[in-house]
């Protein structure tokens, strides 16, 4: 019942990521102190180490400490044994992650109630066959952002929000720190593309 077990929040930004990439950026860092609750288990999912080490560089000392970090010390399989370690222990903890997380990690029920997605995942096509596709695309008259971007980075969002709900008597919330949802006309269709999950803006 996802309408019912799941909200899906797109707090107020000034920038977006693909206009003013460092104002964004400074305000992901500051939507995460207002939106993580330290007490909970959460997973931050980013598409660029680069902004996610800028991000965690500047956090404040209470919250960087609870901060699990793709690419520090521990493998992905060793950040979530410890993350379980800590929520079991009654802990908080927060796992800053990228692709992997946002794939094939396994969280239910109390080791993920916070799913943050910094960044709409779209996709950038660097092997041959997929410049291949953008270039049939083009000579046939298409537009490669419509046929390929756009249902890829549709498949990223969709399984990045399916961390939250593995069980059926999980719940939680998942934040968005794209405005690209409520201002480009492409939003629309990703967010039809989602689950029915309760919408807050």
């Amino acid at each position: 019942d996802y309408a019912n077990q799941a909200s899906l929040f797109l707090p107020e930004m000034k920038a977006l990521p693909n206009d003013d990439f460092i104002l964004w950026q400074q305000e992901v860092g500051q939507q995460l102190l207002k939106i993580i609750n330290k007490d909970e288990a959460s997973l931050v999912l980013f598409t660029s180490k680069q902004v996610m080490d800028t991000v965690y560089q500047n956090l404040p000392t209470d919250m960087s400490d609870l901060v699990l970090l793709q690419g520090d010390k521990l493998s992905p399989k060793n950040m979530v044994v410890e993350h379980k370690q800590r929520i079991t222990s009654g802990k908080g903890s927060i796992i800053f992650g990228m692709d992997r997380f946002a794939e094939g990690v396994d969280l239910p029920g109390e080791l993920c109630s916070h799913v943050v997605i910094t960044k709409l995942p779209f996709p950038v096509f660097t092997r041959p066959i997929e410049q291949a596709k953008q270039e049939w695309i083009l000579r046939s008259g298409g537009q490669p952002f419509v046929a390929l971007s756009l249902p890829a980075v549709s498949i990223r969002l969709i399984q990045a929000c399916g961390r939250l709900l593995r069980k059926e008597t999980d719940s939680g919330r998942i934040t968005i720190l794209d405005r690209r949802l409520l201002t480009k006309g492409y939003g629309k269709q990703l967010l039809e593309h989602l689950p029915d999950y309760r919408v807050v803006s």
